[in-house]
């Protein structure tokens, strides 16, 4: 086995999970469950679309709620359910954008998975890597997982 190095770059959950153009956040439509997006429209105002029915929503971008330990997870800005979500050993693995099923996709591959000290503050718990469950930081669930990413990925 070759090794595989994850060094964490700090990226912190809340980042990973606010959508961009380039990387909405996907969700199952709330009016045909078709992939939808979640995408910012301005500063501070967020959309839902679906290509599939013409669904559209707007909201203010203030005021969103992440439940990250939720067993069926929703999107932070309209509680809409997330379109990456799979069953994987007896949990629910789940993804807000590509960029959070690249990001997993990359720690749990590696075998050596490295944290370093963050300068101003020292060990922090607040990294996104830090804050992953038990049960996908488990080597002994790697192939399990990454079959589970991977058909996510194609599902994106």
């Amino acid at each position: 086995m070759s090794n595989i190095r994850f060094k964490d770059g700090r990226e912190h959950r809340y980042t990973i999970s606010k959508p961009t153009k380039a990387d909405p956040v996907l969700i199952a439509c709330p009016k045909c469950s078709s992939k939808a997006v979640v995408i910012p429209l301005v500063e501070d105002k967020v959309r839902s679309s679906c290509t599939e029915c013409g669904y559209s929503t707007d909201k203010p971008s203030i005021g969103c709620s992440f439940y990250w330990y939720a067993d069926n997870p929703t999107d932070g800005y309209f509680g809409f359910n997330l379109w990456l979500r799979t069953d994987c050993v007896g949990n629910s693995l789940w993804a807000f954008n590509n960029e959070h099923l690249e990001f997993l996709e990359s720690y749990v591959s590696a075998n050596l998975r490295e944290r370093s000290k963050d300068e101003e503050w020292g060990w922090r718990n607040s990294s996104l890597a830090s804050r992953l469950p038990i049960w996908i930081k488990s080597s002994k669930n790697r192939d399990a997982l990454l079959k589970a990413i991977n058909e996510l990925k194609e599902k994106a």
